[in-house]
């Protein structure tokens, strides 16, 4: 059940994970990470109080709201629905940079996360405020939403700074971009969510993202995945590994599935690159907008009711299909529900129980689908329906 802008989630210490003495993780952590978590609680053990007393002298029900809505827009599935905008706008590059940044920030604050088991602040004295419960299960430290702002905001910013519009068009953006910026990193602490190791942590993870991904492009400026048979099956190996050898928590946390959503959407959309590359097809053709925004608009609500149908109708049934009766994989969904039954009433945080093998595969090629509908199915419907700006093209 989801929770209201201004409610107090009251609950026993224990049942968010990380909140266990240091003898609950030392036997179940190598040596160095278990190190490595008792050095930075210092830094988590100490905060709850004085961030209560910050949140409570700021704490308003307008700001509760404001803050508790806003941070959807660092939620994956915002991401999922917004990030296909620019192809069908024709600049297919503002997808591939944003693409990599996004996820791999997802996955590095997600596996140190994991790694290192560190408590959000406690609640109470902090109250949580949030739209779903679903975001306060998980550890605190790197923060996520901070590490996603970050990455999509530098990208951003590169963006306004580096192109041809007015002086004032590019104040007005930086503006708006440090707006959602600050919003978005202050809301993570006044929502009760995370510290201040938290949202620092995050940061760096977001910038280590973006750094990363400014210095692949300049080494890989003239690689063309298209010359290579061998690079979906790179890609899909990469994706899966990563996944499948993921660090594991010590006690339950729902993180992991945003990093298999992205690593998903990564494949996904390195597959469709080589694809296109491949078979000579310009996935940009007619997609520019010139003097018809409407066309724009219409591909937004067009080409969005197509990516809700395949994430929310066609793939899982298709997809799952595919895995139990062509791939023969085991279904181990049962078993692993059945043992996350034993803990339904527990007063602590049930010691991980990580999700069913068939439910990493499937959620990765249940994502890994969106960029092929996006670039390949969406421009189909668009040229049924009229939404292609074909006329600027001989």
């Amino acid at each position: 059940m989801g929770l209201g802008p201004s409610d107090v989630l009251k609950r026993h210490p224990l049942k968010d994970p990380g909140n266990h003495g240091p003898d609950h993780f030392k036997g179940k952590m190598s040596s160095f990470r278990f190190a490595t978590r008792q050095y930075l609680t210092r830094y988590t053990n100490t905060q709850s109080e004085y961030l209560a007393k910050w949140q409570s002298k700021y704490k308003t029900k307008w700001n509760s709201i404001y803050f508790a809505t806003t941070a959807l827009f660092a939620a994956h599935t915002f991401y999922i629905l917004c990030l296909p905008t620019p192809a069908w706008a024709g600049a297919i590059e503002g997808i591939s940079d944003m693409v990599y940044i996004l996820a791999y920030s997802i996955y590095l604050s997600g596996f140190l996360k994991d790694f290192w088991c560190l408590p959000r602040p406690r609640s109470p004295p902090l109250h949580r405020i949030a739209l779903s419960e679903y975001t306060t299960r998980e550890y605190g430290a790197p923060s996520s939403h901070c590490a996603n702002a970050t990455g999509a905001s530098l990208y951003l910013l590169w963006i306004v700074t580096n192109s041809n519009t007015s002086i004032t068009k590019k104040a007005i953006m930086v503006a708006l971009i440090f707006a959602y910026y600050l919003t978005l990193t202050i809301g993570r602490i006044y929502c009760g969510m995370h510290g201040l190791l938290d949202v620092g942590s995050g940061i760096m993870c977001g910038v280590i993202c973006t750094l990363g991904r400014a210095a692949a492009n300049k080494l890989l400026v003239n690689f063309h995945c298209g010359d290579y048979w061998w690079f979906p099956i790179l890609s899909v190996t990469w994706g899966l590994t990563i996944l499948l050898k993921h660090v594991r928590p010590i006690d339950e946390c729902p993180c992991f599935t945003d990093s298999v959503a992205f690593v998903g959407v990564v494949s996904g959309l390195e597959v469709s690159r080589w694809a296109w590359e491949k078979l000579g097809i310009d996935v940009t053709y007619g997609m520019t907008i010139g003097n018809a925004p409407q066309l724009f608009v219409g591909r937004l609500m067009v080409g969005g009711l197509i990516v809700i149908i395949w994430k929310y109708i066609l793939s899982k049934p298709l997809v799952y299909s595919f895995l139990i009766h062509v791939l023969r994989m085991e279904d181990d969904r049962q078993a692993k529900e059945q043992e996350r039954a034993k803990y339904v009433n527990s007063v602590e945080c049930p010691p991980f129980i990580g999700e069913a093998k068939i439910d990493i595969v499937g959620r990765y090629f249940i994502y890994a689908g969106i960029p092929p509908v996006v670039l390949f199915a969406c421009p189909t419907v668009f040229k049924a329906f009229n939404l292609l700006n074909v006329a600027g093209f001989s």
